[in-house]
């Protein structure tokens, strides 16, 4: 599930029977596979939360970073990796980035201790398994929500060892 702080879309944007598959593509960039994303153009197409990716590449500065680019309708993802473990994953959005991972079986309740925002729990709780876990994924677009996606980011990377 993803989390949401106090974003609505607006009424054109917001799914409906015929434009639900749709929205995400409308507010993603990063879709030509020939452009890779890179410095200037990640700054611009994040604009005021550009500071906030910029804050998580620092942290993960000894992580290993790979760009996977997946096809038109999803294209380029950052995966960084921990110890040859995954540890999250970066798509870029107009204005915004998602962040996320997944969540060990064994580690759920770790994370349901921390002190969580309503939505986050809910996130973590709701979260269907696959056979990576339970991924949770974040809306940053201030402040608030890096402070809470981060807060879990590092407490995966400490379980990660």
């Amino acid at each position: 599930p993803r989390v949401e702080w106090g974003w609505t879309a607006p009424a054109s944007a917001r799914p409906t029977a015929r434009n639900k598959r749709t929205i995400g593509v409308a507010e993603r960039d990063f879709f030509v596979k020939a452009e890779m994303p890179k410095g200037e153009a990640i700054k611009q197409a994040l604009a005021k939360t550009y500071r906030f990716y910029e804050a998580l590449d620092a942290w993960a500065d000894d992580c290993v970073k790979e760009w996977k680019y997946y096809n038109r309708r999803y294209g380029w993802s950052l995966k960084a990796s921990w110890r040859k473990k995954p540890l999250y994953w970066v798509v870029m959005y107009r204005g915004c980035f998602h962040m996320g991972f997944s969540i060990a079986e064994n580690e759920r309740d770790e994370f349901l201790a921390l002190d969580l925002e309503e939505a986050t729990r809910r996130a973590i709780t709701d979260s269907k398994e696959f056979p990576e876990g339970f991924p949770v994924e974040f809306a940053v677009r201030d402040e608030k929500s890096f402070e809470e996606a981060f807060r879990l980011v590092k407490k995966q990377r400490e379980l990660l060892g």
